[in-house]
């Protein structure tokens, strides 16, 4: 089921890398056509450049295969707007959020950097996207609905493997950890949000009696991207800003300036700019509440007081990681570290970031590492306290059914589901208008879908 996560990556990185390009443009052209959903060959060759980079040398085979994906892509999304499956505009936005993060996270700069290289604001980075994000998601979600009642069995599991005994095409395995961690990032105090509702106060104030919001702005707002262009964010609609901004900057009026509100990012105010039908231009102004260094050591306290639990007994490692770890990929785990493949909690040793293989290359099974402070690649480069728990190390050796029954049961799943969707596909494919362009026909994998 990863491959919900690349779909939802390749579609934002598509829109990103088409903005980016400034060379070798060719006229786009439609590739194919599913239902009311179109296929443009752009698509094809920015994901085909994308695995060509990623993986090494490609030949057209992989176009077939990006356009076979596409096509079953548009099908799922053509049966989601068919079924009117319901998708909240707060899952978009958490969406998209994320989405940003972990671009961003690829530049040193952070988002200011990010914003430099596309050209584009963050505001219109997330308007340009919203739309393919949300079909994306839809594309999940009829894709779940599919495959929900799939299961495999420990007769299927063993089965399965019988079946690669058979064939002599058991895989071999590295040394592997099971590897568990807690991150937990220093809370903003009272003290810091009251210090920062005090300034963004008194930058009102100034404003009110006369001062240039504009300039204020550009010399104190914590949003450096919209700083430098003294406060303005670019024009947006409804749903690309979280609620409580979005609910005041809707209800500005010409020279007016807002009240002060609270979001996730901290406190702001604004001002409008223009207005365009359903679209506005607003100046803002953002303070970030600062985390002391009081709190980053009563965060360290805090940590020390868990692990001691754990020490003692009263408390498990993965109760504790579940319950404190603020690591949003690894906190329903019980704070263990999945392999990216096919789930599992077995991580080749090999696979390791440098940084954590130092960190538990001496460490016995059982044992959880000291408190480790760390950088955490966001944005603002937020600090943060991190700790390993390594709960086994196994040798390398052939695959079996009593130290590999986890990784066994995720490729019998991955198999059945696959089977699962390709039998959905021929039941459901004669419902779909499909039209494939002339220069795809003779991709011997799009048979099925091309109409005799």
């Amino acid at each position: 089921m990863k491959h919900t996560f690349f779909f939802l990556s390749y579609i934002f990185f598509s829109c990103l890398a088409s903005n980016a390009q400034t060379h070798g443009q060719v006229i786009d052209e439609i590739a194919a056509v599913v239902g009311d959903n179109i296929i443009m060959q752009s698509e094809i060759e920015v994901e085909f450049q994308q695995l060509q980079k990623d993986i090494g040398s490609l030949n057209d085979s992989a176009r077939c295969a990006i356009m076979r994906q596409k096509i079953v892509e548009r099908m799922l999304l053509t049966q989601s707007q068919w079924d009117s499956i319901p998708l909240g505009d707060e899952r978009v936005d958490a969406e998209l959020e994320k989405r940003i993060r972990f671009f961003s996270s690829q530049f040193m700069g952070g988002q200011k950097e990010m914003e430099s290289y596309y050209g584009k604001t963050i505001t219109e980075i997330k308007a340009n996207n919203r739309e393919k994000i949300k079909e994306g998601l839809l594309v999940q979600e009829m894709q779940s609905k599919i495959l929900r009642d799939v299961k495999v069995s420990p007769t299927d599991v063993k089965k399965f493997f019988n079946e690669l005994d058979k064939l002599d095409s058991l895989p071999y395995y590295s040394a592997e950890v099971q590897l568990a961690q807690i991150i937990m990032i220093p809370k903003v105090s009272k003290e810091a949000k009251e210090l920062a509702f005090e300034k963004i106060s008194e930058l009102r104030e100034r404003i009110l009696k006369g001062d240039n919001f504009g300039t204020l702005a550009l010399i104190y707002s914590d949003d450096k991207g919209s700083a430098q262009k003294r406060g303005e964010l670019g024009y947006f609609t409804r749903g690309d800003m979280v609620p409580e901004f979005e609910a005041t900057a809707f209800k500005l009026k010409p020279d007016s300036v807002s009240k002060i509100i609270e979001t996730k990012y901290g406190y702001h105010i604004m001002q409008l700019v223009d207005r365009r039908g359903d679209d506005i231009n607003v100046r803002h102004i953002l303070i970030k509440p600062q985390v002391f260094r009081s709190d980053v050591s009563r965060t360290k306290e805090i940590l020390d007081s868990i692990l001691w639990q754990i020490k003692i007994d009263s408390l498990t490692f993965e109760k504790a990681a579940l319950k404190f770890s603020d690591d949003e990929n690894t906190k329903p785990n019980g704070g263990y570290i999945t392999d990216g493949t096919i789930g599992t909690n077995k991580i080749p040793l090999d696979e390791l970031p440098k940084d954590i293989f130092f960190q538990i290359e001496k460490l016995e099974p059982g044992k959880i590492t000291e408190p480790e402070q760390i950088t955490l690649p966001t944005p603002d480069k937020q600090q943060a306290w991190r700790v390993f728990y390594l709960k086994s190390e196994a040798a390398p050796h052939r695959a079996n059914l009593r130290d590999d029954y986890q990784k066994m049961q995720a490729l019998a799943l991955q198999r059945k589901q696959m089977q699962a969707m390709q039998n959905w596909i021929e039941k459901h494919k004669k419902a779909f208008y499909i039209q494939i362009s002339e220069q795809y026909k003779t991709c011997g994998n799009l048979n099925e879908f091309i109409t005799k």
